[in-house]
């Protein structure tokens, strides 16, 4: 397990939010020209946290507003929870807002009513008047990569690549960084994507109707990918399979991992609960000689405590 709580937010998401204002610090201490910076993400928790943090850390290092965080949040999340966790806690959507709102400015946005890309929400963003001199959204990804050292530091730690990784899928980021370096490394690692297909799943970080077609999801267990031909770092972008897995799946899982003392939330656990499935999904797969990664993303719910 590649455990990602240990960064400043206890998230994976820090290293996006990391990679998003480094361009920025490199120019003020090169003395370099640089555009203060709205950045902004379709997100309600994890994304948002680590979003203000660097952007605040920022902003107080040199006493001005340089960046800014936006966050764009479907209005009826404040009627889903967040939980369960491995201790079974639940987390109202207000208390995860409230504390995104002391940092972000948020917008609320009907998802269901369209497919929004990038000039929709900066339109969109600058009729709030939330602009600086720049807009860049990190919902999708950056135009360089943010997450590959998850699984270089992986292999560097395990002393040879795993024979397969279970890695979460919402917007594809972190699974098309490790697919690519996977791809330019020629690695035997085999990559399994997992989500889900309910819009009212216990994992809600999981339901991305943008990025996969849920009802094929629903109906085949798992479907093909929708991403661009090409994102923004130019790498060529075919589809691949997701696997959808299921909310009894997810809870079996979390008791085993309080067994285990480790602390999960439902989102990051479904890729757990997918393990007892590995072999269906790849019938060459064998426990006794295979290594499997799993990437601990973020942490329970226990920043709400």
């Amino acid at each position: 397990m590649k455990d990602e709580t240990k960064n400043p937010t206890y998230t994976f998401k820090d290293r996006l939010a990391f990679e998003m204002i480094h361009p920025i610090v490199d120019a003020i201490n090169g003395n370099n020209e640089f555009e203060k910076t709205t950045f902004w993400s379709i997100s309600y928790g994890n994304t948002a946290f680590s979003m203000w943090h660097f952007c605040n850390e920022l902003n107080k290092k040199y006493d001005q507003e340089i960046v800014k965080a936006v966050c764009f949040v479907p209005p009826e999340i404040v009627h889903k929870p967040f939980w369960p966790n491995t201790e079974w806690d639940k987390i109202s959507s207000e208390k995860v807002l409230s504390k995104v709102w002391e940092n972000c400015d948020i917008i609320e946005i009907d998802l269901k009513a369209q497919i929004y890309r990038e000039k929709d929400l900066e339109k969109i963003a600058r009729e709030h008047g939330k602009i600086l001199d720049k807009f860049i959204d990190i919902t999708e990804w950056l135009n360089r990569p943010a997450y590959v050292n998850i699984i270089i530091e992986a292999i560097e730690q395990l002393k040879e690549a795993p024979d397969y990784v279970i890695v979460p899928f919402w917007a594809g980021i972190l699974c098309n960084e490790i697919i690519d370096h996977i791809n330019d490394k020629k690695l035997k690692t085999k990559v399994v994507p997992v989500s889900s297909w309910n819009p009212d799943t216990i994992a809600i970080m999981l339901y991305w109707p943008i990025w996969v077609d849920v009802k094929s999801l629903r109906e085949k267990g798992s479907w093909w990918t929708k991403h661009d031909d090409n994102d923004r770092k130019w790498r060529e972008r075919k589809p691949y399979l997701v696997y959808h897995v299921e909310d009894w799946e997810i809870i079996d899982a979390m008791k085993i991992l309080k067994e285990n003392n480790i602390t999960a939330e439902a989102s990051w656990t479904s890729w757990f609960a997918i393990l007892h499935r590995l072999k269906d999904i790849h019938p060459e797969f064998d426990p006794n000689i295979h290594s499997v990664l799993v990437i601990n993303t973020w942490n329970g719910l226990l920043n709400f405590k």
